[in-house]
């Protein structure tokens, strides 16, 4: 099936994209005028440059193919409004868009951070009710319930993907945030960093993706994806591992954090990007675990270890 990829120049859409290409799929690029295309031009992609507000996004979506939105913003520090305005304004828009075209199959790039942090410390899975906390959680949780609100009323099918916190390259935020302090021999952690969280490296989303574009459906329906489960400090030794150094704990109780990323919210306005927030607190210092056997149950197997992610993401810092 062709697939036309809205979001195809943010971390994970970028992922989609190659993924996509590999497996053998006819992909269309859809980007802003601002975008950095240079990673998509790299691939050899089909990029059409499209102004999202003005332009006629209907243009871009050939009838029958699937349609995978991977928009998001990204910043951690914005108020419900702001969210909103690409989270739940712009996806709609493009779903309602799609579906007036004919697209088949829409994919929605969603997050497990809908779930909040009132989670036991065990594996959970789809069934679990969402109880989000913080405005990104909040907002994410009420874009899927929209899209499922849209999708009851088309004939167009619905997949909801919630891929667990993910490596690799391109990404803007876990590395990037970590690798200054590792420069300097630390390695930051809240609470103890003992904390147990699902992971996936970002070329398995990808192929996630790839996965659901065919996968029979009846409905909509929604998958979690993971690749396996670490702590922080297992993080810690596989860096460390592979950089061929021993880092030292830098250890923030997860108390005083909260109460940093509490003023830190505070002080900085919306739209900035304050260094901490309570819900990056929380994240880091949060038993995060999911079961995807339901994905798993459709034939997707993850393919890469903690070991592979971080050689890939490291790049030319790993030794091997």
């Amino acid at each position: 099936m062709d697939v036309v990829v809205f979001g195809a120049t943010g971390y994970l859409g970028s992922h989609a994209v190659e993924q996509l290409m590999i497996a053998g799929h006819k992909v269309k690029c859809v980007v802003r005028p601002q975008s950095d295309i240079d990673f998509l031009k790299s691939i050899s992609a089909d990029i059409h440059v499209v102004d999202f507000e003005n332009s006629d996004l209907a243009s871009v979506i050939e009838k029958g193919c699937c349609v995978l939105n991977c928009t998001a913003d990204t910043r951690m520090h914005l108020s419900d409004l702001q969210r909103s305005k690409v989270e739940i304004d712009l996806t709609s828009h493009i779903f309602n868009v799609a579906a007036a075209a004919g697209a088949k199959r829409f994919i929605q790039l969603s997050t497990v951070m809908l779930y909040g942090f009132d989670r036991p410390d065990h594996a959970i899975d789809e069934q679990y009710p969402p109880n989000p906390k913080y405005s990104y959680s909040r907002i994410a949780a009420r874009r899927e319930r929209v899209l499922l609100d849209l999708a009851e009323a088309s004939p167009m099918e619905l997949i909801i993907l919630r891929p667990s916190n993910t490596l690799g390259k391109r990404d803007t935020s876990a590395l990037p945030a970590i690798l200054p302090l590792l420069e300097k021999g630390g390695f930051p952690v809240i609470g103890g960093g003992e904390w147990r969280y699902s992971n996936a490296d970002a070329r398995d989303v990808g192929r996630a993706f790839a996965h659901l574009v065919d996968l029979t459906i009846v409905g909509s329906e929604i998958y979690l994806m993971k690749g396996y489960d670490i702590s922080w400090l297992d993080l810690k030794a596989a860096i460390d591992n592979i950089l061929g150094r021993k880092s030292r704990v830098f250890n923030l109780p997860r108390g005083l954090a909260l109460v940093l990323g509490g003023v830190m919210e505070f002080v900085f306005p919306f739209g900035s990007s304050p260094p901490l927030t309570r819900f990056m607190a929380e994240t880091l210092s949060s038993n995060t675990l999911f079961d995807d056997s339901k994905i798993r149950s459709t034939g997707f197997l993850p393919k890469y270890d903690l070991h592979e992610t971080l050689i890939d993401a490291l790049g030319e810092k790993s030794l091997h």
